[in-house]
């Protein structure tokens, strides 16, 4: 099966750093197969035989063991698991500027939403999804209150947030 693992909570604003190639290692230690990543902040692609929550759990312990990071959080996805993400990005928000668009992944699908309501966060906007928050901010992601921390506040699980253009990368790479 191919997979896409997004990580939360590494190299953050130089925080917690391990670089790719001491990622892509692990994955070779583990006996996952054409490993490659995707920009520094951990996105990794690779084929293996584990279920999704197997293959989480199972890299959230390697990177606890050997980073000493016990709360990195570890998605994985399959091809169509992240199409079905892509392709259910409300359609009024198709003609957006694909720039502003994120898609906040959720460690729990079908997390309970709070009772916050998009139109006070105006003019960014969220939208709720199966196994993600979709998030259109006309003025950046580094100025919307409509970040990480909020949706995890929102839905109360972990999330890890993408731009449209890494999520797109990434899906290309695992259908490659």
């Amino acid at each position: 099966m191919h997979y896409i693992c997004l990580l939360r909570g590494i190299n953050v604003s130089g925080h917690r750093k391990v670089t790719m190639k001491e990622l892509l290692e692990m994955c070779t230690e583990l006996k996952f197969r054409n490993a490659v990543s995707y920009l520094q902040s951990g996105n990794l692609v690779f084929d293996s035989t584990l279920k999704a929550a197997e293959l989480e759990s199972t890299i959230e312990r390697e990177i606890a063991s050997r980073f000493g990071y016990v709360d990195v959080c570890v998605m994985a996805l399959t091809e169509a698991d992240l199409s079905a993400v892509i392709d259910g990005l409300p359609k009024r928000w198709r003609d957006y500027d694909s720039s502003k668009l994120h898609f906040s992944f959720l460690k729990t699908a079908g997390a309970q939403v709070t009772n916050a309501a998009s139109q006070d966060y105006l003019p960014d906007e969220y939208a709720v999804g199966k196994r993600v928050v979709y998030v259109h901010c006309p003025n950046g992601y580094g100025r919307t209150k409509l970040n990480n921390s909020f949706v995890e506040r929102l839905t109360g699980t972990q999330a890890t947030t993408r731009n449209w253009n890494t999520t797109h990368h990434l899906l290309e790479l695992v259908a490659a």
